[in-house]
């Protein structure tokens, strides 16, 4: 490092990784449009030490900032600087010497290796709310490496990451619909104890029924217009409905108390997350349009859950061997458990029946 005669200070702390200084600074939001602007986008591939800039994540990033405006976090940037630094430390010994201000000249060039998604999103949500601009994020620099080195950093960054199940996100999250759907999962007295909060799929032997994600999605079907006011009513009113449903579904008692063994459930439709899916769609309309929903769903005790049962579920949730988790599937299973319960379809409902008989009459 040289001594540099007009640059950009941070505050910093030294630190030392593999025998090589790294820098954590603290670095103002309305400062990072100012310190990136390499656009590595306009290189080839094997030129550029990061991915190209998803301008889809942006949008969905800075709304994020906006709605959780007083209660957001995200975590350190990681960039590289290509030019002359000088650390400044407050002592020259102890703690000190590893505390102070980074000084780097004003020709040096910064280019982000890990965070810029969030760097852009960070600008967007700047654009529209000047206040974030003396909040800082933190930013880990690491010094004068060449483009293999910083390629390298990029991969060793991103090369054992997991991120979170849909589950988790929504167990830590405290969006209405995300507190409603923990609720639902905490107090029902069905789903206490069968739903998986961590995992991104159910192994066959799992002693859970469902995913937090698919039923957090099923909740979302089946109650509308979630606000911070009234979640905790719709999560009521939700409960009542699942626990109405489960008592129908003499399947779902047996598999509770462990009278079908959890590699059998593949057997039944109803224990995959489409068909959840679709008594929530139809626990929707149920709530809204037959104030005698309970006495309409004893029917569903005399439904034949089997796969094999191909009348019933065949090219609709079940489709060549497998499920079918697509939106049309959930529609059309619907369809067929109404048609069970002697209710009418909607005219969507219609005429995806119509298409679905005459591609069956086509066969």
């Amino acid at each position: 490092m040289s001594n540099i005669v007009s640059g950009i200070s941070f505050p910093a702390i030294r630190g030392t990784q593999a025998g090589n200084e790294y820098f954590i600074v603290m670095c103002p939001l309305k400062r990072l449009k100012k310190i990136f602007t390499f656009d590595e986008s306009t290189l080839c591939a094997e030129d550029r030490a990061q991915r190209l800039l998803n301008l889809g994540r942006i949008p969905q990033i800075s709304k994020y900032i906006h709605q959780n405006r007083f209660d957001y976090a995200f975590s350190s940037l990681t960039a590289c600087i290509e030019g002359h630094c000088s650390f400044q430390p407050i002592n020259s010994e102890g703690h000190g010497s590893k505390i102070g201000n980074l000084l780097v000249d004003d020709d040096a060039e910064f280019y982000i290796t890990d965070g810029q998604h969030r760097s852009a999103a960070i600008n967007r949500a700047l654009e529209e709310d000047p206040s974030l601009g003396d909040e800082t994020i933190s930013v880990v620099f690491f010094v004068n490496k060449d483009l293999k080195q910083r390629q390298k950093i990029f991969r060793d960054l991103n090369l054992y990451p997991v991120k979170a199940s849909k589950s988790t996100a929504v167990l830590y999250g405290d969006a209405p619909e995300e507190l409603l759907s923990n609720e639902v999962a905490n107090k029902s007295a069905f789903f206490k104890g069968v739903i998986d909060f961590s995992d991104n799929s159910l192994s066959a032997r799992s002693s859970k029924f469902f995913m937090h994600s698919s039923l957090y999605a099923a909740n979302m079907e089946l109650v509308k217009d979630v606000t911070s006011e009234n979640w905790k009513n719709k999560a009521e009113e939700a409960i009542s409905f699942w626990d109405c449903l489960a008592e129908n579904l003499p399947l779902w008692q047996q598999a509770k108390s462990h009278q079908i063994k959890p590699e059998d459930r593949k057997h039944y439709v109803l224990f995959r997350a489409i068909v959840l899916k679709s008594f929530a769609i139809l626990g929707y309309e149920l709530l809204v349009n037959h104030k005698n929903w309970r006495s309409i769903l004893n029917e569903l005790k005399t439904v034949d859950w089997d796969r094999s049962n191909k009348q019933m579920w065949e090219g609709r949730c079940y489709n060549n061997g497998r499920m079918d988790h697509s939106n049309v599937a959930a529609l059309l299973t619907v369809n067929v458990l109404k048609r069970h319960l002697g209710l009418s379809l909607t005219a969507e409902q219609q005429k995806q029946e119509i298409k679905f008989n005459g591609s069956n009459d086509g066969k």
